[in-house]
Formats: structure tokens, C-alpha cells, sequence
């Protein structure tokens, strides 16, 4: 049995401990920890300082660069386009300031934008492969060209975009109004049906940090089918004058990564929503054709930009 005496002696022991442990902090330990604290707090602050000024010398390069590019590009596109009818289409998500950007530089370079449409998310959603694959039958019926018999519905849906852009016979206005159901639609239109030569293709550019990237699609039929979108590229490919994808391939879900990986047979320029990639997708649509050529960053490239014409 433990004595009483045991059970004071531990706490006056305890007591004395923490007594001690007060007069020192209170005294000959006081200044060497506030000294040690006091200089971690500076030299953290101090970093954070010298981090933020090279963020925002950044920022500034990459402003004057873009300045410069943008002056440079004003002086190299006039006339490149010149009477040349654009049809531009977004893909969902693309910022409409992405949009405007290049459209500016098309018109720059003598250029029209006659006409733009958006694709919805059916156009590559799993959940609306069934609906795609019966849709896909009657659309192949007034498409014209190439023998489609044994088409699968990615490769008859391209063509059918590309046709309704760059066509404007009583087959094309069906196929348009079949891919714009109003409870299924696949594409959306701002005008009336026109004919384009040429086709720009522009996709979303990556969440700037700070902002909320879109939601993932979940569930069995999330998945989407990218063949649409290497089908479209390589349609597009075919336009009368020409067609290209502008897009990035900073991420592997990113639009040029896929159409890189599988194969597009299609002008794809990488850098949307920079200088350097609106000008390079107008200097491309100048010489574009059925041909893979990739213009941007990365070891997978013919070269930064498209030749100059």
C-alpha cells in the first residue's frame, strides 16, 4: 500500500516543476526564445516579401510580353485573311473574352467572322452516347461527300457540323435543325445559316489560381467521349479554306492534349487566351489543311508558331 507521505512528496515535486519552469521563462530563457521567435517571424516575412515582388514582377513580364506580342501581330496579319469568312466554335466552358480576343485578330487580318456557334455538353456527355447513336442514322442521310457506310456516329457527327458551317443547301438546314433541338440540343447558333470557308475551333483555357474550376461530371455515364471531339478536329481539317483547333495542353483532359494523343488529323495551336496563341491560330488558318501540324509549347511540336505566309 502507497503511502500518503508518497502522494505528497510527488506533488510538491510537481508544483516545483512548474515553479521553476515559470522563473525561467520569466527570466534567463526569456530573451533567447523571444530572440529565436521574433527572427523567424522576420526572416519568414522577409521571404514572403521577396516571393511576392517576383510574383508580381512575373505577372508584369508576362503583360509587356503579351503587349509586345499583340503590337507585333497587329503589324504581321493584315490582309492574311483577306475576304476570308470565319465560323468560330466554342466548346463549353470557354471564356467569351478568349472568344472576342481572336476574333479581333481574324478581323485584323482582313478576315469574317460570319458566324459562331457553342457545342453543349451533349456533344461529348456519355450519358447521350444512346441518344448521339440514334441521332446519327437520319443526320447520315443528308450529309454529302465522303462514303459513310460504315461511319460510326463521332465521325458522321464532324462532318455534319462542318457541312452546316460550311454549307447552306436545304440538307444542311435539316442537319442543323436536328443538332439544335431545343430538349437535346447539341450546338447552339447566334444567326441564321451562312456559309464559312474557314473553321477556328477554340476550347476552355485552364482555371487561373484562385478560381473554381468546373465540376467534374460523376456517375456511370460521366466519362465523356472524346472521339467527338477528335472526329470534329479531323472533320474541321476539311473546311473549303481551312480549319484549326486552338486550344491547351497544359492538362491531360485538355482540348489539344486529346486530339494530340488520338491522332486528330488536324492543325492544332496550343496558348489560347495568350497573344501568342490567338495570333498563331489566325497565322495558321492561312495555311491550313487535312494535315496534322502542331504549333505551341511542349516537345510534341512542329514549331512555337505557324510559318509566316
Amino acid at each position: 500500500m502507497v503511502d500518503f507521505r508518497y502522494h505528497l512528496v510527488s506533488l510538491i515535486s510537481v508544483f516545483l516543476a512548474l515553479a521553476l519552469g515559470v522563473v525561467l521563462g520569466a527570466g534567463p530563457l526569456q530573451t533567447p526564445i523571444a530572440s529565436g521567435l521574433t527572427g523567424q517571424v522576420e526572416s519568414l516575412r522577409e521571404t514572403q516579401t521577396k516571393t511576392t515582388a517576383q510574383i508580381e514582377q512575373a505577372h508584369a513580364d508576362i503583360a509587356n510580353r503579351n503587349d509586345w506580342i499583340d503590337e507585333a501581330a497587329r503589324q504581321l496579319l493584315p490582309n492574311k485573311l483577306k475576304g476570308v469568312n470565319v465560323a468560330v466554335v466554342s466548346l463549353p466552358q470557354t471564356r467569351s473574352e478568349d472568344v472576342d480576343a481572336v476574333r479581333s485578330y481574324i478581323e485584323v487580318a482582313g478576315g469574317k467572322v460570319n458566324q459562331t456557334a457553342a457545342l453543349t455538353d451533349n456533344w461529348t456527355a456519355g450519358g447521350m452516347t444512346q441518344f448521339r447513336a440514334s441521332l446519327s442514322s437520319p443526320i447520315a442521310e443528308h450529309l454529302s461527300g465522303d462514303d459513310l457506310k460504315d461511319a460510326g456516329s463521332a465521325q458522321i457527327f464532324g462532318q455534319a457540323l462542318t457541312q452546316v458551317l460550311t454549307d447552306d443547301s436545304e440538307d444542311s438546314k435539316l442537319i442543323r435543325e436536328m443538332l439544335t433541338d431545343k430538349d437535346n440540343a447539341l450546338v447552339q447558333f447566334d444567326q441564321d445559316p451562312t456559309k464559312s470557308e474557314a473553321i477556328l475551333l477554340v476550347g476552355p483555357v485552364r482555371p487561373e489560381a484562385g478560381e473554381e474550376p468546373t465540376p467534374t461530371p460523376t456517375g456511370p455515364n460521366a466519362e465523356p467521349d472524346t472521339s467527338m471531339l477528335t472526329q470534329l478536329g479531323t472533320a474541321i481539317a476539311k473546311a473549303p479554306k481551312s480549319g484549326v483547333v486552338l486550344g491547351q495542353s497544359a492538362t491531360k483532359d485538355g482540348l489539344i492534349t486529346v486530339l494530340r494523343d488520338e491522332g486528330a488529323v488536324v492543325t492544332t495551336v496550343d496558348g489560347v487566351g495568350s497573344a501568342m496563341g490567338n495570333a498563331s491560330a489566325v497565322l495558321a488558318l492561312v495555311s491550313a489543311g487535312a494535315q496534322a501540324r502542331a504549333f505551341g509549347q511542349g516537345s510534341d511540336v512542329n514549331s512555337a508558331m505557324p510559318p509566316l505566309p
